[in-house]
């Protein structure tokens, strides 16, 4: 018996003996985490169960258009431990925040469905795939093994899924099978056009005014095979910009012809959140893992409880240990 078939009769059979199933999105939700959710929600639904949608953070206007993000519930509005508890697209605990983890660790049974290499199976029930593109992708093949039927809504979900965690498509991970996926979404009835819309072609003035500002002032290290962004507290006051507007401006700045990996430093209240991206050569993991993060070989993250200029001090250094010095 194959492992996704086996993980997917275990999970079948845990939410069967469920009356009530909770789902959790980790902080900073994407479209990998909350497309996932999307259908994860639709397939219990489907199965006749109550489901708890956790909330533990804002979601991204970009993805109000999913139908399960207007379910949401507090966190702190829930004060009994769940019987069945479901984390999608979250490498470890801590990416559910301090209340989520602890939600987490008080359930009877924790279920762990993800595609980060850097996921150390932290649940009762774990299935992890690091050769996937998405955890869209995953949860695509749990559901094919629980003979689960896709409805328009879910195949939608599981789209947003994949088509954002593989960069539209562009990243190595993405093989013939993922295509073949996409195919069957659409024959499913997934709503591609909304996607389109809502992800890709709703940029706000806010968040255009913000990447402006931000990408106007990038520098460049390694003989320009390295672009470096930040956003500063006060980049995100002057625009007035949601703090989700940064999503993005990594890609910019990895797109710039001759540029092999960008770097985006963004400076939060009480830490500074790291994202690598690369076009060919380098590995992002290697990058990320320094500062306690983790991720893909193209594309990769981490945070650190520091100043910015700290953080910038130490990425100058490793940029110049691991690039520049093995290049001369």
């Amino acid at each position: 018996m194959s492992e996704i078939k086996a993980f997917a009769e275990q999970l079948k059979k845990k939410i069967e003996d469920a009356e009530v199933v909770g789902i959790i999105s980790h902080k900073s939700p994407d479209g990998d985490n909350l497309g996932s959710l999307e259908a994860m929600w639709g397939c219990l639904n489907g199965m006749g169960k109550k489901v708890i949608y956790v909330s533990n953070d804002d979601v991204p206007a970009d993805f109000a258009f999913l139908p399960s993000t207007k379910e949401r519930v507090d966190i702190s509005t829930i004060k009994e431990p769940l019987r069945l508890l479901i984390a999608l697209d979250s490498s470890d605990a801590h990416r559910f925040g301090s209340k989520g983890e602890a939600l987490f660790e008080k359930a009877a049974y924790t279920v762990n469905i993800d595609h980060h290499m850097s996921n150390d199976a932290y649940a009762d029930l774990n299935c992890v795939l690091p050769k996937a593109t998405s955890t869209g992708e995953v949860l695509f093949q749990v559901f094919e093994a629980m003979d689960i039927e896709l409805t328009p809504a879910m195949a939608t979900g599981l789209y947003t899924a994949i088509s954002t965690d593989t960069g539209s498509f562009q990243y190595d991970s993405v093989t013939g099978d993922t295509h073949r996926m996409i195919a069957a979404l659409y024959d499913a009835g997934c709503d591609h056009n909304i996607v389109v819309r809502s992800v890709y072609q709703s940029m706000s003035k806010g968040k255009l005014a913000l990447h402006a500002r931000v990408l106007s002032d990038l520098k460049f290290m390694a003989d320009g095979k390295v672009s470096l962004a930040i956003c500063r507290l006060e980049d995100m006051e002057r625009t007035g910009a949601p703090k989700d507007a940064t999503e993005g401006i990594v890609e910019k700045a990895r797109n710039i012809d001759g540029v092999e990996m960008a770097i985006f430093l963004k400076e939060k209240a009480e830490e500074v959140k790291l994202s690598f991206r690369s076009k060919s050569y380098l590995d992002c993991t290697e990058f990320a893992s320094v500062f306690g993060g983790g991720g893909h070989i193209r594309a990769a993250g981490a945070s650190q409880g520091d100043s910015l200029e700290n953080v910038l001090a130490k990425v100058e250094a490793l940029v110049r240990e691991k690039i520049e010095n093995r290049d001369r």
